[in-house]
């Protein structure tokens, strides 16, 4: 069993190692971590030798007590076994500090500036992680200084611990010095969440992330990206996943997303993509983007007006899937003109027999494709409407522009703000 109180790493790094006639052997140059566990074992020092400065591997089953002044070995250096590194294993101060983890409770990226071991039962473990200024400080061997001033002025500095049970499971990422937590766990986060952590880390991770995650997930967050980012994640992935991932994402946004493309990337992943909604996302892309024909979605739900309400709740469970809301039913004639809308409200609080010509609202609200974006947010913003239908010269129903597409007209900035900050 080895002696050992909870440490710092870089309180450690270049410790003397004494066998236990007190023979110096070396100095701590690093210590070996085996990953797979909540809190990952130390199993062995990386020792750099006085005799030749060669880097070599000593055992924890070969340590009796770790401290700040000096290691010592239970037996003399002649009877010490010296090993290698194993695959599978890490070195914590080359592998870990100054990197990048993923801290999942606070949904955040941050820098490695220490870690803490400890003890758990009989084992050396890393911890926690420190993010904080006291971690740096004592990393540059001036925490003493900094804290004497700070005490002058009645502060302190205080440590800022991330417990490694927060990043679950270890494992290297796949840019160089990059840490995350499995892609399972990355799943269950809100697709906000995984967007803020996607924006924040290297270009390569970024990828691997997204990659990982089931396309509904991926879907949904690349709608939170920002257009480049969003761009830029599409052309590394394979097309097989890329396909994938707009195939989970109504017409609307996957036109928002191709419109950022290189246009022969665009081209290829609209041949691929259903005909069906190829025609809808050519169909979106043909308007500009400041106009309500750009913010469209034509995913919504539309029926005959000789339906009643049984009809049309029927109706409604078919198309529901595919239906980028289901608050407002468009309601056409023969002609496919539009004549009518119906709250989902007044649908439930009416009989099944009923006709839906007799409850639908019959003076509309519409725009055209040419409407500027800023007037199509002040008709939503003016008429208390959830989405409002976009129509052509024979009034014939394009698709719907929905509120959550015009919010940031309708919300001046610091409304914008505090919405954040709420949620």
């Amino acid at each position: 069993m080895v002696l050992f109180s909870e440490m710092f790493v870089s309180e450690l790094r270049g410790v003397t190692v004494v066998d236990r006639l007190q023979d110096n052997i070396g100095e701590i140059r690093d210590f070996i971590l085996t990953v797979g566990e909540v809190f990952p074992r130390v199993t062995g020092l990386l020792v750099r030798l006085s005799k030749n400065n060669d880097d070599t591997i000593i055992l924890m089953s070969e340590i009796d007590l770790i401290g700040k002044k000096f290691v010592t070995t239970k037996s003399v250096k002649e009877r010490i076994v010296f090993t290698q590194p194993r695959q599978g294993e890490l070195l914590l101060w080359q592998d870990l500090m100054d990197k990048q983890i993923v801290d999942t409770e606070g949904a955040r990226v941050i820098r490695v500036n220490d870690l803490k071991l400890g003890k758990i039962e009989q084992d050396v473990r890393l911890i926690a992680a420190d993010v904080g200024f006291r971690g740096l400080l004592r990393r540059l061997g001036c925490l003493g200084f900094f804290s004497f001033i700070f005490r002058l002025f009645g502060r302190q500095v205080s440590d800022t611990l991330i417990g490694w049970d927060h990043v679950e499971h270890l494992m290297t990422g796949r840019a160089k010095g990059m840490i995350t937590v499995p892609a399972k766990h990355v799943s269950e986060m809100h697709p906000s969440d995984i967007a803020s952590i996607i924006s924040q880390v290297h270009s390569a991770e970024r990828t691997a992330i997204f990659s990982s995650l089931a396309d509904k997930t991926a879907a949904e967050a690349l709608h939170e990206l920002e257009p480049k980012l969003q761009a830029l994640l599409l052309t590394t992935l394979d097309t097989k996943k890329a396909l994938g991932v707009l195939d989970k994402m109504p017409a609307d946004e996957v036109a928002d997303v191709l419109g950022d493309l290189d246009p022969e990337k665009a081209e290829e992943l609209l041949r691929l993509i259903k005909p069906r909604k190829s025609a809808s996302v050519r169909e979106l892309l043909s308007h500009p983007d400041e106009t309500a024909g750009g913010l469209m979605t034509t995913e919504f739900i539309s029926i005959p007006s000789n339906f009643n309400c049984h009809q049309t709740i029927e109706k409604m469970r078919e198309l529901v899937p595919t239906a980028e809301t289901v608050f407002y039913i468009y309601v056409v004639d023969q002609a496919e003109k539009l004549v009518g809308v119906v709250s989902l409200r007044d649908l439930i609080l009416s009989l099944p027999e009923t006709p839906i010509a007799s409850i639908m609202v019959k003076e509309l609200k519409t725009v055209e494709p040419e409407t500027d974006q800023r007037r199509v947010a002040q008709a939503i913003s003016k008429y208390n409407l959830l989405a409002v239908p976009v129509v052509d010269q024979n009034n014939k129903i394009l698709g719907i522009v929905t509120v959550d597409d015009v919010v940031d007209f309708i919300l001046p900035p610091i409304s914008r703000r505090i919405r954040h900050v709420l949620g």
